[in-house]
């Protein structure tokens, strides 16, 4: 009797489970399923799209995640709703939009096609770099799912990003990069400013106006990577910094020196210094970064006896004889030894001399009516007493 009670209770447990089973695989078999991104969660409240249908689920969930959600669907006046819901990261089964463009994260990610897009979420890829991205569209945002990183673009395309790397050769009201083959004008973000020699990195969006530009977003978006190459003047190329020891043969708001026919620009010196300079090579012209006077002309050799038509020399001796004439040029016979020049007193140079006095020119030698002259430039250029 024992054992048959024991045996109505073992079957009775036993129909239990598998009702309780049963009833599970039931539930499950009719269950509803859905997949979609996270497009808004707010408290404990979601929201899940594919692009086409949305659904909401009593929880909070991330934003721009893939989730896939089962439990019981019903319709409400705000919408579908999803209850019960057994919620769990998932792939994404439903069709996804593709958008290729340029990543941009300023005041908010965008991808730039030049037509900007906004995107719901950002992504992990460096500022101005082309992607193409899979996802799907909500409320005019766009949801990215994946995405692949192209790169910056090769070439530069108007209202595009674009990286350039190159030797700052000018500064102050324009800042331009001389990238190895052409000249690129940066526009700086307020109280941003780059050294002339230095060799940078920058990324902004391109404008082509009178010459390619960039437009700088960010101080961020600007890095100095290091100095442009020291080479000797005489092999110096565009954004080298060229070096050089040389004599000054035209002074005024910029060099003109003996051993180079590029003007040498940010330094000041006289007719005759020797100067030391290391300048960034222009286009047409060199910019000093550290320049300074090596000898000062007044240690130049007499060259009063060495005429060669052409060249420079510092003069020196005494007035022998000086003719003016009625146009207000004039003439000085200057005489050291056996050795004398004709020095030419142009009206613009101010400058009248005595014989007998002691005279110190440095200019160039010329001719006057087949006689050996001296020009001097300015009238800085000649005075009296050995100077």
């Amino acid at each position: 009797m024992v054992t048959n009670k024991r045996l109505t209770v073992v079957l009775l447990i036993g129909s239990l489970v598998v009702l309780l089973i049963m009833a599970r695989i039931g539930a499950t078999t009719n269950a509803d399923e859905f997949t979609g991104v996270c497009v808004y969660s707010s408290g404990s409240f979601s929201l899940l799209s594919d692009g086409r249908t949305t659904v909401g689920v009593y929880t909070s969930l991330r934003e721009g995640e893939v989730y896939r959600v089962v439990g019981r669907l019903y319709n409400t006046t705000s919408g579908v709703r999803l209850r019960d819901a057994r919620i769990e990261p998932a792939e994404p089964d439903f069709p996804l939009s593709t958008l290729e463009g340029a990543y941009w994260p300023s005041s908010g990610p965008y991808i730039l096609r030049p037509g900007r897009v906004r995107l719901a979420t950002p992504i992990p890829v460096g500022k101005g770099r082309m992607v193409r991205i899979e996802g799907i569209w909500y409320r005019n945002r766009f949801y990215p799912v994946r995405y692949r990183v192209l790169g910056f673009l090769k070439k530069p395309k108007d209202g595009m990003p674009w990286v350039v790397e190159g030797t700052v050769i000018y500064n102050g009201s324009r800042t331009v990069l001389w990238n190895g083959s052409e000249e690129v004008v940066l526009y700086l973000p307020y109280g941003t400013s780059l050294e002339v020699g230095k060799r940078v990195r920058a990324v902004g969006i391109v404008r082509f106006y009178s010459k390619l530009s960039l437009i700088v977003d960010s101080p961020d978006d600007v890095v100095v990577t290091g100095r442009a190459e020291r080479v000797p003047v005489s092999e110096a190329s565009i954004g080298d910094i060229a070096v050089g020891n040389c004599t000054v043969i035209g002074a005024g708001s910029s060099l003109k020196l003996g051993c180079t026919g590029l003007r040498l620009h940010n330094f000041r010196a006289r007719l005759g210094d020797e100067i030391h300079f290391e300048a960034i090579r222009r286009r047409f012209s060199l910019y000093c970064l550290r320049c300074y006077i090596i000898e000062p002309r007044e240690g130049l050799p007499n060259g009063i006896c060495s005429f060669s038509d052409g060249t420079f020399a510092r003069i020196a001796g005494r007035v022998k004889w000086v003719r003016v004439y009625r146009n207000g040029f004039g003439l000085a016979n200057v005489t050291n030894n056996d050795c004398w020049v004709l020095i030419k007193l142009r009206k613009s140079l101010n400058v009248s001399l005595k014989v007998n006095e002691t005279v110190t020119a440095y200019g160039f030698f010329t001719t006057y009516r087949n006689m050996p002259a001296f020009d001097v430039p300015s009238g800085d250029d000649l005075c009296s007493g050995n100077c």
